[in-house]
């Protein structure tokens, strides 16, 4: 990421700016997501999220040093996967359900976090054009938003390929029958997987085909569209006041 602005040919201080604003965008996004995790594991009835400091709002607690800083130099990285144990979950009979729900919490977060930061893009956006003497401050917050909606739509894309370590995998591993998990395959699959991820990142960052790109504009897609259509109300009310 930092790479890729330094090939813009930006200057030092815009350089800086936008690193200001990707910070704030991932730490929201990131934070967000293990939150989540921790929040939904806590309710369904295991305490071991917030025993190791995990149900909070802070992102030191949810940050992985080498994950941001692969993240913040090469676009790709990760945040302090959150731990439970599945066998305290009791608030509900399906223990293959409650499983399920911690693993799809991440996402679901992300994708509320991407529909509030939407409508604050475009409110500020409108504020930015009514009010040209704060351009500069209202053009910051419409930038920093943006930049919150396009990480988290990428975290939770990212995180619902049904490859492990990731949600989406864990969300499939919870539906598959227990033979076919306990075949040697299986086990083999879970060891290379990350390599898989790798090679997907370096093909989209290095080849001609951008296949992860590819991939998660695909993932996104459906949750643009519900995004979309539950903005409708604040667009029309932004209009009705002038933004």
């Amino acid at each position: 990421m930092i790479i890729s602005l330094f090939r813009q040919g930006l200057s030092a201080q815009e350089i800086i700016y936008y690193l200001i604003i990707i910070l704030f965008a991932l730490t929201i996004s990131f934070a967000f997501h293990e939150f989540m995790h921790a929040a939904v594991a806590v309710w369904l009835g295991d305490p071991t999220p917030r025993n190791m400091g995990r149900l909070t709002l802070n992102p030191l607690a949810h940050l992985d040093p080498m994950g941001t800083v692969l993240l913040l130099v090469a676009g790709f990285g990760w945040g302090k996967p959150v731990m439970y144990n599945p066998t305290n979950l009791h608030r509900f009979k399906s223990r293959r359900g409650m499983n399920i729900m911690v693993h799809l919490a991440g996402v679901t977060g992300n994708l509320f976090i991407a529909y509030i930061a939407s409508i604050l893009s475009l409110l500020f956006g409108g504020l930015c054009v009514r009010f040209p003497g704060m351009t500069n401050v209202f053009m910051a917050l419409y930038e920093a938003f943006y930049y919150t909606y396009l990480f988290s739509m990428s975290l939770l894309a990212f995180n619902l390929l049904p490859i492990p370590p990731l949600d989406g995998f864990h969300v499939l591993e919870e539906l598959l029958p227990y033979k076919f998990k306990a075949s040697d395959g299986y086990r083999k699959f879970q060891r290379v997987a990350p390599m898989i991820l790798m090679v997907l990142f370096l093909a989209s960052s290095f080849g001609s085909i951008p296949i992860l790109s590819l991939l998660l504009d695909y993932i996104k897609w459906p949750f643009e569209k519900l995004i979309d259509i539950l903005s409708v109300p604040f667009y029309m009310l932004f209009q009705l006041i002038g933004l």
